[in-house]
């Protein structure tokens, strides 16, 4: 059993101590000391668990050593309790201004004193229980923190890492002009695209949606731009090596799309994603796509017409994934494609209402009438705009021009 040590300060040393025969009877250990120029000095020897103070009237009603106990930085902690004796009573208010933790007079019964030395360790053992509680918490707070601090610098490595991934320049590509825009909903996002020369004369150009944004579905952005590569030597899904001349061959939208259905399941992956894939003869315009449920380019003629790249096809990685259309346009020198991700449709126009894909296309018409202009930069003005977006925002705008 552990001891608990109680002191009484009496304002004379040789003052008699009913008190101190009382709580030894009830097992406490009972120190009795005199009030006196070193009671502080004593106070931190002793280091008891409880203070009873005898106050009496006059210069030994013990206000002021209660006064220095309690703006000590280690003994204001220890519970205090006052006991005044005959009219020390009207100093009660003083103890109180300065957070006694309670008192009693004269006369009392016993049991009334132990109750309120019982209650002061009930109240001192919680106090510690909260403080040991407090401290734990403060100690997860560190970890989580630091958790936090390293997730920070994670997702922007991984912001970076995605960044590079999407083009820097795409002026290599003859006939062919570009502006695009990229921006996150959070550090990382889910939409990645690219256009990149398959051979000298055919043009490659996808744009994907991953399922969801966040970590994940980055995670699975940069594997699929790993995985669309042109390393025929790898392997790539979009050129495959032949014994003839030119020695490769060049795989159509509708085998590139069948190929991804087979390596990115969504059993594996739990992902799916939506991919428009096109390949273009940047030489004559001939233009083959396949769209699985992204939502359909724009096309627009060099005289102002608009039209859709529609064509069937169900997310990659569904089960019930089949039945892709592959579709083939001529492009007319001067006609422009712009393909995005439906997070272009989730933002506010300026009259703070869903732009949708009627208020889509209502802007894009609004463009056409503007010469030499590009259609998408109003655009990506407005989505830049945006305080907070809920999905992803991609857009890529083509225009092919017949220079060779």
């Amino acid at each position: 059993m552990i001891s608990i040590k109680i002191l009484i300060l009496q304002p004379r040393e040789n003052t008699g101590c009913f008190m101190k025969n009382l709580l030894r009877r009830y097992g406490y250990e009972v120190i009795q000391a005199p009030i006196e120029d070193e009671t502080l000095d004593n106070i931190l020897r002793i280091m008891p668990d409880l203070i009873i103070l005898n106050s009496y009237e006059g210069k030994h009603n013990g206000v002021e050593i209660f006064k220095e106990i309690k703006e000590h930085s280690i003994l204001k902690e220890i519970p205090f309790i006052v006991q005044f004796n005959g009219t020390a009573e009207k100093y009660k208010i003083d103890f109180i201004n300065h957070e006694v933790n309670d008192y009693i007079e004269q006369p009392y019964h016993e049991s009334e004193l132990i109750l309120k030395i019982k209650n002061q360790f009930k109240i001192v053992k919680l106090q510690r229980k909260l403080k040991s509680s407090q401290k734990a918490l403060e100690e997860s707070i560190s970890v989580i923190q630091n958790q936090k601090n390293e997730l920070e610098r994670n997702l922007n490595l991984a912001a970076k890492i995605q960044e590079a991934l999407i083009p820097k320049s795409l002026g290599s590509i003859p006939n062919c002009s570009f502006v695009w825009h990229f921006q996150p909903s959070g550090k990382v996002g889910g939409d990645i695209f690219d256009a990149f020369m398959l051979d000298d004369d055919h043009m490659g150009l996808y744009m994907i949606d991953v399922m969801g944004h966040g970590v994940a579905s980055s995670m699975l952005v940069v594997a699929l731009s790993e995985f669309l590569i042109l390393d025929v030597e790898r392997g790539s899904p979009l050129k495959r090596k032949i014994n003839e001349f030119p020695f490769y061959e060049i795989l159509s939208p509708i085998e590139v799309i069948n190929y991804l259905n087979e390596r990115f399941p969504f059993n594996k992956y739990k992902h799916y994603f939506t991919i428009f894939y096109m390949v273009l003869n940047v030489k004559t315009g001939v233009l083959k796509y396949v769209r699985a449920a992204h939502p359909a380019p724009i096309l627009i003629k060099n005289d102002g017409g608009m039209y859709e790249l529609d064509g069937y096809g169900t997310p990659v990685g569904f089960e019930f994934a089949e039945g892709y259309e592959e579709k083939t346009v001529c492009l007319d020198t001067g006609d422009t494609i712009i393909v995005y991700t439906d997070g272009l449709m989730e933002i506010k126009d300026e009259e703070g209402k869903t732009l949708e894909y009627e208020g889509l296309m209502e802007h894009i018409k609004r463009e056409i009438n503007f010469e030499n202009h590009l259609f998408t930069l109003n655009l990506k003005k407005l989505s830049r705009s945006q305080p907070y977006i809920k999905d992803d925002i991609s857009i890529l705008e083509m225009k092919w021009i017949k220079f060779i």
